[in-house]
């Protein structure tokens, strides 16, 4: 008994999900170029030379640019303080969602309840879970602390540049656009390891319980399919074995936790299961 449609509807309700994640993020970021904006743009209406532009010599005196540096990052820091919210808060979605379909599923192809919840330990080891060596709280930490340091450097170039407020706003929009990709990024490729990670918590429970089954490995079967992994589309084994990948190393219960970056990042692989006996 294939559950190859349920795991699809699945996967499509996860990324609706992650989608809603990704609008409250770009929400948050446009609101901080405003703000960003309104910063700067007071600094240039007191202290712009008689051509519009401010300078790295005017915004020395007096520690002017050490206070602007200081609003500047507060609000950076307040911010993405918010952001990496949206991002968590959209991981945990992801996770519950996908536990709790995927168990709908079993129920409904064997024909009885099971047993299992998603406990809170358990939601916390999954989205803490490191990816290339980091937690995602350490890999958000990093992401902050890397955009303040770039805004810095953005705003100290612009000022010894001499630019006008026009220039020094279209680069401030060019960095936050970087870290929304960023962000995105941490989404998606997280997003896809949670939902995984939530099939698999629901599915031991069923295995647990008398039922037997089979994993399938499934690549997205498109042009974006890395090299490594168009070999493993189709691959089956016994649900309580790993899969193995010869090509990279890597061997994990299912895509996005393989253990190798070259496995697990930007991954979009997905494993289905086909129900073998049930006892």
């Amino acid at each position: 008994m294939s559950i190859d449609r349920e795991f699809e509807q699945i996967g499509n309700q996860v990324d609706r999900v992650l989608g809603s994640a990704e609008n409250s993020i770009a929400k948050e970021y446009g609101e901080l170029l405003k703000e960003l904006r309104r910063l700067i743009s007071d600094y240039y209406a007191k202290y712009s030379d008689a051509e519009g532009k401010l300078t790295y010599q005017e915004m020395a005196k007096y520690d002017r640019l050490q206070k602007m540096e200081k609003k500047l990052t507060k609000a950076i820091r307040d911010k993405t303080v918010t952001v990496a919210g949206h991002i968590r808060k959209g991981l945990r979605e992801a996770l519950t969602t996908a536990f709790e379909r995927t168990q709908g599923a079993v129920e409904a192809k064997i024909g009885r309840k099971l047993r299992g919840v998603l406990k809170p330990e358990t939601i916390n080891a999954a989205l803490q879970n490191p990816v290339s060596g980091l937690t995602l709280n350490r890999r958000l930490q990093a992401r902050r602390a890397d955009i303040i340091l770039r805004i810095d450097e953005t705003i100290t170039q612009g000022l010894i540049k001499g630019e006008s407020y026009r220039d020094m706003a279209a680069r401030l929009k060019d960095e936050l656009e970087k870290d929304t990709a960023k962000a995105y990024r941490i989404v998606r490729t997280e997003g896809h390891r949670v939902q995984e990670q939530g099939k698999k918590e629901s599915l031991d429970y069923a295995s647990n319980q008398g039922v037997k089954m089979k994993k399938i490995w499934r690549s997205s079967q498109d042009e974006r399919v890395r090299d490594s992994h168009q070999h493993m589309d189709g691959v089956e084994v016994d649900y309580e074995e790993d899969f193995y990948n010869p090509h990279t190393g890597g061997r994990g219960p299912h895509p996005g936790a393989m253990g190798t970056a070259e496995d697990d990042i930007n991954c979009r692989c997905v494993f289905t299961v086909e129900v073998v006996k049930v006892k």
